[in-house]
C-alpha cells in the first residue's frame, strides 16, 4: 500500500491540544515516580534510627536486622507485584489504559496509608505486599499509554523520558527522610511512608480528564473516537490529514492480523520464532536491568557506604539524596539522546560500562582492604575507598543514561499491539522475580562476602554484553506496527541494522522548532508480514 503526502500545511506542536497531550503524558510519567519513591524510601528508612527502633528494638540500626527479615522487607513489594502481574493486563485491556492507572492508584493509596499507620512489622510487610500489587497495575499501563498516545515524531523520546520519572519519586523520598532524620518519635518515618500516596492521588484525579489510547479505542471498535484523537492530538484537528489516515490504516491492519494470529493469549509468545524472540528479549531486559548492580547504589546504598570508609547516619542519608539527583540528570541526558544514537548502541555501551565500573571498584577496594584476604578491616589508603565510591556513583550515572530510559521503552517497542498489555505484564512479573532473587542474593552475598560480592556483577554484566550483541535488534526509526516486520525476518538483528527502504512518518514530517513540516510529496510502503 502506498500513501502520499501532497499538502504543505504545517503541524504546530505548540497548541492547546498538544499542551493537553503533554500533560496527559506527564500524568503517566508520575506512575514511574510511584515506583521510584518506594525504592529510595526503604533505602533511607533503613538508615533512620526511628524506623529501626520501631521494628527491631531500642538502639537498633540497619545491621540489627536479621538478614532474612531484611531481605523479606525488600521482597514483599516484589512478591505483591509478581502476583499482581497475573491480573495487571486485565483492567487495561477491558477498561482502557487509563483504567489500569486508576485501579492501581487506588490500591497504592490504601497500601501507603496502611503501612504508615501500623506499629507491627507484619502489618508493614502486608502493606508493602498490597503496595506492590498496585504498583504493577500502574507501571504496566503507563508506559503502554505513553507509547500509544505520543506523536510518532517524539514517541521514542516520550517513552524514554517515562522511566526517568523514577527519580521524580526517589529524590523527594530521600530528601524527606533526610529532612526528618532528627524528628523525635515515629512520625519521622510515618510521614515519608504516607507521602507515597500523593503521587497516586494526583494520577487518580488526572486520569479522569486525559484522553484514552487510540489503539485501545480501535481495538474496542470505537473508530470515530480514535480518529478524533489522532486528528486532535496528531494533526491540529485535521481529520483528512495523511498522518491520521495512515495511522488508522496501520493500526487496523495490525489489529486484524493479530486477531487471526490469536496474539492476545500468553501462550502466543511461544507459538512462533518471532514470538519466542520477543519473549527472550523481555526475559533478558528484566534480568539485565535488575542484575546490573543497580541495587547497590539504590536500595542498599545506606548499608554499603561503610565498605568505602563512609560512616554516620547524616552522611549516608545525604548521599542517598545526592545519588538520586545526579542519576536524575543523567537519565534526562540519556532520554534526550536515545533517539539520536539508537537503542542497541545504548544497551551495548551500558553493559560494557557496567562491567568496567565494577572491575575498577573491585580493584580499588582491593587496594583499600590491602588484598582479598583482608575483607573486614580496611588497612589501605583511605583515598582508595573514596575512589571506589566515586566509581560506584559513575556506575549509577552510566546506568541512568542507558538502562533507565530503555527499561520501559524497549519492551513496548518489541511487542505488537495484541501482545503489548500481556507482554508488559510478563515483563513486570519477570522484573519482580529478578528483584525478589536480588533481595536475597544481595542480602546474603554482602553478609557472606562483603565488598567482594561485587565481583558477581562484573561477571554477570560481561555475560550480558554477549547476549545483547546477539539477540537485541535496533528499534529506532520505525512505528510500533512497522517493527513487526523486523521480528518476522529470519535475521531480526541484521534486518534492524539496515536502513529502511522507505521513509517513516517522522522522516516525512521533519520537526523544526516545534513545527512538523510535511514534504511536498513523500511515498512510502506500509510493511507487509
Amino acid at each position: 500500500m502506498v500513501a502520499a503526502f501532497e499538502n504543505t500545511d504545517q503541524v504546530n506542536f505548540f497548541t492547546l491540544e498538544y499542551l493537553h497531550l503533554y500533560i496527559s503524558i506527564f500524568v503517566a510519567f508520575l506512575n514511574s515516580a510511584i515506583n521510584g519513591y518506594d525504592l529510595s524510601l526503604i533505602n533511607g528508612l533503613l538508615g533512620m534510627k526511628q524506623f529501626n527502633e520501631t521494628f527491631v528494638g531500642p538502639g537498633a540500626d540497619a545491621k540489627s536486622w536479621d538478614v532474612g527479615t531484611k531481605a523479606l522487607l525488600f521482597a514483599m513489594l516484589q512478591i505483591g507485584s509478581m502476583l499482581g502481574c497475573l491480573l495487571s493486563s486485565w483492567p487495561m485491556d477491558y477498561f482502557g489504559r487509563r483504567g489500569g492507572m486508576i485501579i492501581g492508584s487506588c490500591i497504592v493509596i490504601i497500601a501507603s496509608l496502611l503501612s504508615a499507620l501500623t506499629n507491627s512489622l507484619t502489618s508493614f510487610m502486608a502493606g508493602r505486599f498490597v503496595l506492590g500489587f498496585g504498583i504493577v497495575f500502574v507501571t504496566t499501563a503507563a508506559p503502554v499509554y505513553v507509547a500509544e498516545v505520543s506523536h510518532p515524531t517524539f514517541r521514542g523520546r516520550a517513552a524514554a523520558i517515562y522511566n526517568t520519572g523514577w527519580f521524580v519519586g526517589s529524590i523527594p523520598a530521600a530528601a524527606i527522610v533526610y529532612a526528618l532524620r532528627n524528628m523525635p518519635g515515629n512520625e519521622a518515618w510515618r510521614i515519608p511512608v504516607a507521602f507515597q500516596a500523593v503521587f497516586s492521588g494526583l494520577v487518580l484525579v488526572a486520569s479522569f480528564v486525559i484522553p484514552e489510547s487510540p489503539r485501545w479505542l480501535l481495538a474496542k471498535g470505537h473508530r470515530r473516537e480514535a480518529m478524533a484523537f489522532l486528528a486532535k492530538y496528531h494533526a491540529n484537528n485535521k481529520l483528512d490529514a495523511e498522518i491520521v489516515q495512515l495511522q488508522l490504516r496501520e493500526i487496523e491492519k495490525s489489529l486484524d492480523e493479530e486477531k487471526q494470529q490469536e496474539s492476545y493469549r500468553f501462550a502466543s509468545f511461544f507459538k512462533s520464532k518471532s514470538s519466542r524472540h520477543r519473549a527472550l528479549i523481555i526475559l533478558s531486559v528484566a534480568f539485565f536491568s535488575q542484575f546490573a548492580g543497580n541495587w547497590v547504589p539504590t536500595y542498599f546504598q545506606t548499608q554499603v557506604t561503610e565498605y568505602f570508609g563512609i560512616v554516620g547516619e547524616d552522611k549516608t542519608l545525604l548521599l542517598n539524596v545526592v545519588t538520586g539527583g545526579i542519576s536524575f540528570v543523567a537519565s534526562i541526558i540519556g532520554a534526550s539522546l536515545v533517539d539520536k544514537f539508537g537503542r542497541r548502541p545504548f544497551m551495548l555501551f551500558g553493559q560494557m560500562g557496567y562491567t568496567l565500573w565494577y572491575l575498577l571498584i573491585m580493584i580499588f577496594l582491593g587496594i583499600y582492604y590491602n588484598g582479598l584476604s583482608n575483607s573486614d578491616e580496611a588497612t589501605g589508603p583511605p583515598w582508595a575507598g573514596i575512589t571506589a565510591f566515586v566509581l560506584l556513583e559513575l556506575f549509577a550515572v552510566n546506568y541512568s543514561i542507558c538502562w533507565t530510559p530503555l527499561n520501559a521503552l524497549y519492551p513496548v517497542e518489541c511487542l505488537n499491539y495484541g501482545a503489548r498489555s500481556k507482554g508488559m505484564a510478563m515483563c513486570q512479573m519477570l522484573i519482580n522475580v529478578a528483584n525478589i532473587l536480588q533481595s536475597y542474593v544481595l542480602s546474603y552475598g554482602l553478609q557472606s562476602f562483603r565488598w567482594k560480592f561485587f565481583a558477581f556483577y562484573f561477571l554477570f554484566n560481561l555475560f550480558s554484553v554477549v547476549v545483547v550483541w546477539l539477540i537485541f535488534p535496533e528499534t529506532k526509526g520505525r512505528t510500533l506496527e512497522q517493527l513487526d516486520q523486523i521480528f518476522e525476518d529470519p535475521s531480526p538483528v541484521k534486518a534492524s541494522l539496515e536502513v529502511p527502504k522507505a521513509p517513516e512518518i517522522f522522516e516525512a514530517y521533519p520537526v523544526s522548532m516545534g513545527v512538523m513540516r510535511p514534504r511536498r510529496r513523500v511515498e512510502f510502503e506500509l510493511p507487509m508480514h
